[in-house]
């Protein structure tokens, strides 16, 4: 098991009560998507397995160590090999898509040498491999801001890859995307998992996609998990009790 999510409980400040018990294990080399209503505790989970959220109970073992209680060095070490990709892409639009990806060395090259533009020849091939993985060989020059939403989610794909990471994780990487540029994305996911070995942690709304590109499914309703398996055994019964019976499923082809 790469992570092993023991008992996690997280509530914030404000009283909300975001994950309640969470338990489930990831196997290296999976791609498993974690589903839910907005507001069901999927994003919370994600950020509490990077440490950007401390958890408030439970402990996530990763590769058999507990990273809930580590602080400074520590925890950047284990950040650094938890690579994350959000929603709105969070690049910087004015630089160019080599600087962006390359601003994923950060945590070893230093503030000093990423401001400066200071990185080794490893790392620029390294990017230009990466930028050729995500289908985006020749834009390396291209500012962020001249790429389509899909392009630039995939230069966020390349960003994190530079980490190094042994776990991707995916917050609901293709809900700013039209529909046939999310199945572009999930592409580029899914090859990274399949040919890098990466194992990749996704939340996704879609069942048609959670489908065609899932090897395991979590699901989550208010804070609880209440569904783990194959996502082909989601029925119509499943549908409703993780959804509402009053939800219809929305089909992206």
């Amino acid at each position: 098991m790469v992570l092993e999510i023991k008992n996690v409980n997280k509530v914030y400040p404000n009283g909300t009560h975001a994950l309640r018990g969470v338990s489930f294990d990831v196997k290296e080399g999976e791609f498993l998507v974690i589903i839910g209503l907005s507001g069901s505790g999927k994003s919370t989970m994600l950020r509490c397995i990077n440490r950007l959220h401390d958890v408030s109970t439970g402990e996530i073992m990763f590769e058999g160590k507990d990273i809930t209680k580590l602080r400074g060095k520590d925890m950047r070490q284990v950040r650094s090999r938890i690579g994350m990709i959000f929603q709105h892409f969070n690049l910087v639009p004015r630089k160019s898509v080599m600087t962006n990806v390359l601003s994923g060395t950060l945590s070893r090259t230093g503030i000093f040498k990423s401001i400066c533009g200071i990185y080794s020849e490893e790392d620029k091939k390294k990017a230009r491999d990466y930028i050729k993985i995500v289908g985006l060989e020749g834009k390396e020059n291209h500012r962020a801001d001249n790429l389509s939403g899909g392009q630039q989610q995939r230069v966020a794909i390349a960003r994190a890859l530079m980490q190094n990471p042994k776990v991707l994780l995916a917050d609901e990487p293709v809900a700013s995307l039209d529909p046939a540029t999310s199945h572009s994305v999930m592409q580029y996911l899914k090859k990274v998992n399949e040919e890098l070995g990466v194992t990749v942690i996704c939340n996704l709304h879609f069942l048609s996609l959670v489908r065609e590109y899932s090897s395991r499914v979590v699901a989550l309703k208010a804070g609880n998990l209440i569904y783990e398996g194959q996502p082909h055994d989601i029925d119509e019964n499943w549908f409703q009790t993780i959804y509402g019976e009053e939800a219809v499923e929305v089909t992206i082809n």
